[in-house]
């Protein structure tokens, strides 16, 4: 029981580095000397690739947390960590996005409240739109 908690913790761990506002671990970003990151410049294509990707992480997050949940094998447990993690990976490319943007654009989200309406505008429009 303790390994499953373990696991989904870590699950959970993995899509938020991919799909939360607070993640960065993979791609450092450079400070200028002022001590912040440099905003990059987002445009509506990119927001909307954004949602994408954020919606196919938060879909694959949830599947194989449910699925985690059935496993008692550790070596299992590590292989669908790792086949999760690289779904989510390979939705955020097919969304039009490379990690380390994806992961900027998160960052910044959460720096900037202008940019987060703007994906929460977006992410409310195309859930509806698929309603």
């Amino acid at each position: 029981m303790r390994i499953k908690t373990t696991l989904l913790a870590f699950l959970t761990a993995i899509g938020l580095m991919l799909g939360s506002t607070v993640a960065s671990a993979q791609a450092p970003q450079q400070q200028p000397p002022g001590g912040q990151p440099q905003a990059m410049d987002v445009s509506d294509e990119d927001v909307n690739n954004f949602v994408d990707a954020y919606i196919s992480v938060q879909e694959i997050n949830q599947e194989y947390t449910q699925r985690l949940q059935d496993v008692d094998d550790p070596e299992q447990a590590t292989e669908l960590q790792q086949e999760a993690q690289n779904k989510m990976q390979e939705a955020i490319s097919d969304a039009g996005l490379s990690i380390s943007e994806y992961q900027q654009i998160a960052n910044q989200a959460g720096q900037d409240e202008q940019l987060r309406n703007q994906i929460e505008e977006a992410l409310t429009s195309q859930i509806e739109g698929q309603q």
